[in-house]
Parts: C-alpha cells; structure tokens; sequence
C-alpha cells in the first residue's frame, strides 16, 4: 500500500500544482495498482499486453479483473482529483481514460472528467 498511496499522493500533489481539465496515471502507478487491488506483481509488457487486449475487445475474465485493477488508480486520481470534496471516499466522479504510448515505450493513462 505504501508505494501506491506514496504515487498517488505525488500524482495528486503535482495537479494541484498546476490544475487542468486531466491527469495522468504513470506506468509506475498502474503497476502498483495492480499491486495493491490483487496482491500481483505484472511486469511492464504483461501490462501493456492487458490493456491492447482491452483495447481490441480480447479480454478474458483473468485479464479483465487484472485491467481493473489497474485502472483502480485512475478512479482514485478521478475523485481526488475532479470531485467537488476530494476526501469524501463515496464520492463519484465519471471520468474517460485514454491510454497513451510514452515515447520511452512505457505506457500511462490520461484520465478526464466525463
């Protein structure tokens, strides 16, 4: 749990910083993610495997709670983020994600309000 909260607490830190209409979850953070909602270590190509399969429609049922897990951050950051009382824990936000390819072939999640 502590490298994840640490990664959200950073990736919540630096958008309050400097606010704007998205935030991003790094690969770092999608990794612990996992980590932290399925006890699972995935590496870097399983993740990005997870998310084309996601992408192309060709999940499977373990891969798919593995995708959930994943993007389990980027309803966290979505709340913390975009929601009228970030510490409210029930709040709902409704948010987009759209996967981008780094240019150091890593990948991250680029999450919007809905």
């Amino acid at each position: 749990m502590a490298a994840f909260q640490a990664l959200i607490d950073t990736t919540v830190s630096e958008f309050r910083a400097d606010p704007r209409n998205k935030v991003y979850a790094s690969q770092d953070l999608l990794l612990a993610s996992v980590k932290e909602e399925l006890d699972k270590t995935l590496s870097p190509e399983e993740l990005q495997s997870i998310v084309s399969g996601y992408q192309s429609g060709d999940l499977d049922g373990d891969d798919e709670e593995i995708y959930d897990a994943a993007t389990f951050c980027c309803s966290v950051l979505a709340r913390e983020c975009f929601a009228d009382d970030p510490e409210d824990e029930d709040a709902e936000v409704d948010y987009d994600v759209e996967w981008i390819k780094n240019d150091d072939g890593s990948i991250s999640a680029e999450i919007r309000p809905a």
